[in-house]
């Protein structure tokens, strides 16, 4: 190892006892500690230990970094609190025991993989992930801590907003942010930005003009990416948004709010019309031809082994084995574009099985969320969850990016949030059915008072004692 492991580590050990002792003893602390933790995840300071940069997988090295300190940190805090004592820390959120197949899935393709170090990277990723994922479950109680979370989202909006800025300034075309990639960012923030529009629909509060500004920057990043992909899901899951949010309740104001998002966004469109509509005419077809090979050898990846090539070894198998024959070119030998081939060859149909179980469990949460019909802060957060992964999973047949790790992690906190929705109507629920009961009660001792009073003044005096 280098120096810089050493002070890493270093690092490491001092930050994580000292942020629990302060999270365990300080609200503000654990408060602190919740805030940075799900911020990082949109500006990841790693560091790689065995790194293999030169590789052209999806993972490079045993990557560990800030967002882990938090969340080890957090569990911690969670664990030994007293705040937390009387809260239920559950071991296996819902939809658990599908992630942990799926791990195994995946542990079981990295024994058979053709180089196991690569494998070792992408399962140690996707450990650090459903880590995040149990601690955004986990943490996720009330109604306070959701709109707590949405200031958090909106913070990374803005983050990302101004680093886009900034690189467009400096001549960056498509600019990626703090991402390795322009479609990583669009994919990234097409996320948010469904939430964020659910909220504008369903929600009437002074924190919508948050919503606004977010939903604003979000799809001018979008639009600046020029990711042809990325823009046909904005608008796709956009109208999935209006289309959900007026089945769990159609209001006047959810009207005026389209009209005037169509007036705001026609300028916008009008002025970058003739760029996007070039992006989509001049796509160079090579492009598309690459991709069809890259399919092609995957399936026969899979085809040929049951249990895969090994995760994060798609990139190796390509260019060091006979299925180099499937694409010419070196340049295009890099990772199938296409998440749900790439986890047939990597992990073999089955493990393309257990991933869409997975997947298809949390949309499942969610719109079990939506048919309540409720209106309320719940369904809205659900509705844009659920349409958030939508446009990740349209995007992914042909994209790879939920394997970069920035997507990962996202899908996975976004994911322990749904989970949590349920856990957090109830929640409501019985807030809701407590104030009811004190306010019943408290009516009925004024009105007992009030006829304890009249029982005990004195009969007036008849007519003919007052004369």
């Amino acid at each position: 190892m280098e120096a810089k492991h050493f002070i890493f580590l270093a690092m490491t050990a001092t930050f994580i006892p000292v942020a629990s002792w302060f999270g365990i003893n300080y609200r503000w602390a654990e408060r602190l500690l919740v805030a940075g933790c799900f911020f990082s995840t949109s500006y990841l300071i790693d560091i790689n230990f065995v790194s293999m940069e030169q590789y052209r997988g999806d993972t490079r090295g045993f990557e560990f970094g800030i967002t882990d300190w938090m969340v080890i940190a957090l569990i911690i805090v969670m664990a030994k609190s007293p705040r937390w004592q009387h809260r239920k820390l559950d071991l296996i959120p819902p939809n658990g025991n599908i992630i942990m197949v799926y791990l195994l899935m995946a542990l079981i393709s990295a024994s058979v993989a053709y180089v196991g170090v690569y494998a070792g990277f992408g399962l140690f990723k996707l450990i650090r992930a459903i880590a995040v994922y149990w601690v955004a479950y986990n943490y996720l109680r009330e109604e306070e801590d959701l709109h707590f979370i949405l200031m958090i989202l909106a913070g990374i909006v803005a983050m990302e907003f101004l680093i886009v800025l900034k690189q467009r300034l400096g001549g960056i075309y498509r600019a990626p942010g703090t991402t390795p990639h322009s479609n990583t960012l669009a994919v990234y923030i097409n996320m948010m930005n469904m939430i964020f529009f659910a909220f504008i629909l369903g929600e009437k509060s002074k924190r919508t003009i948050i919503y606004w500004a977010c939903l604003g920057m979000g799809s001018v990043m979008v639009l600046a990416t020029f990711s042809r992909g990325a823009l046909v899901s904005m608008i796709m899951g956009y109208t999935l948004v209006i289309v959900l949010s007026f089945y769990d309740k159609p209001t006047p104001h959810k009207s005026r709010v389209i009209l005037t998002l169509f007036l705001l966004a026609l300028p916008v469109a009008i002025k970058v019309a003739p760029a996007i509509i070039d992006r989509f005419l001049n796509a160079p077809e090579a492009s598309g031809e690459s991709r069809h090979y890259a399919n092609d050898a995957a399936k026969a990846m899979a085809n040929d082994h049951p249990f895969g090539v090994g995760i994060n070894n798609y990139s190796y198998v390509i260019n060091e084995t006979k299925y180099v024959a499937f694409i010419d070119n070196p340049v295009d030998r890099g990772i199938v574009h296409n998440v749900y081939l790439l986890h047939a060859c990597e992990m073999g149909w089955g493990g393309l099985a257990v991933f869409l179980l997975m997947i298809g469990n949390f949309f499942l949460i969610g719109l079990r969320e939506i048919r309540k019909r409720r209106n309320n802060t719940i369904t809205t957060m659900a509705v844009g969850i659920v349409v958030a992964m939508f446009t990740l999973w349209f995007q992914s047949m042909l994209e790879w990016l939920f394997r970069q790790t920035y997507v990962t992690v996202q899908f996975f906190m976004l994911a322990g949030f749904l989970a949590a929705l349920t856990r957090v109507d109830k929640q409501m629920i019985k807030h809701k059915r407590t104030e009811r009961m004190k306010m019943a009660w408290l009516m009925w001792m004024m009105d007992k008072r009030r006829r304890s009073k009249t029982k005990t003044l004195p009969a007036p005096a008849p007519a003919n004692a007052r004369l």
